[in-house]
């Protein structure tokens, strides 16, 4: 994949990963109790996920860099 085209959807899944976890903060129901608290939890957790993968696509770097950074 292209270092632009990686970019720009990492940028876009990094969005996508805001916009839902600002969702669950401020406009999902606060009347969710038992069972479906924790599935808030866990789609809060999904949403940190997805912003980090973004975060990744946005920094990706090939194994044969990182392998090398370290050593000189």
């Amino acid at each position: 994949m292209d270092n632009g085209l990686r970019r720009v959807a990492g940028g876009a899944l990094m969005a996508a990963g805001i916009a839902f976890a600002a969702w669950l903060v401020f406009g999902a129901p606060h009347d969710w109790d038992g069972n479906v608290r924790l599935l808030r939890m866990a789609l809060g957790l999904g949403a940190t996920a997805v912003i980090s993968g973004g975060a990744r696509l946005i920094f990706w770097q090939p194994q044969s860099e990182r392998a090398g950074a370290g050593q000189k």
